[in-house]
């Protein structure tokens, strides 16, 4: 393989990791800081409970590219394992190729599910996001209180899962053109 396409994977790999720990990460400060808010004041953050919701759903689309791309997916091993080595790195390619299918169908899905209903509201952030709009005069912020932010995380999940699959697709080919076929 290429420098260049070694650098690639380790950049997305790198990108795909980031975006799951940073995802995990603001999950449970979220929560925590939202339990101490309730034992100390007697009340919750309003947002509290909804953000981690979303925040999870993004972190398991970082997650499932990543380990697309570290091979480290569920897979039913005991089938391919009594295949010859040629075989088994050919059907990965299939398989890969269908995965990238896959990524690019589940993000047009997700942008065609957020053209048709990311418009509507979220009730648990409708007050919280009313005040922030008012607050800083800035409408952008009303777009937080709708699904769209949240159903785009579907956007993104296949376009990792697309971009995780067309990297396994070439260095499973590379991987192919360099070796020899097996003798029986």
């Amino acid at each position: 393989m290429t420098t260049l396409f070694r650098l690639i994977r380790r950049i997305a790999m790198g990108v795909f990791g980031a975006g799951a720990g940073l995802a995990m990460a603001l999950i449970f400060l979220i929560v925590f800081g939202n339990a101490v808010i309730r034992y100390v004041f007697g009340s919750s953050l309003a947002w509290g409970d909804q953000i981690p919701v979303f925040l999870g759903i993004y972190g398991v689309m970082f997650g499932l590219a990543l380990a697309y791309v570290q091979d480290r997916h569920v897979r039913f091993g005991i089938v391919v394992d009594f295949l010859p080595s040629r075989m088994r790195e050919g059907l990965f390619v299939a398989v890969d190729l269908a995965v990238l299918v896959i990524g690019v169908l589940l993000a047009w899905s997700g942008y065609l599910f957020m053209a048709n209903r990311g418009g509507m509201r979220i009730s648990g952030l409708s007050s919280t996001v009313r005040s922030l709009r008012d607050a800083t005069g800035l409408e952008f912020f009303s777009v937080l209180g709708t699904l769209a932010p949240y159903q785009f995380a579907l956007c993104l999940g296949g376009l990792l899962l697309a971009v995780a699959a067309l990297i396994k697709v070439i260095e499973r080919l590379a991987e192919l053109c360099s070796t020899s076929p097996e003798v029986p």
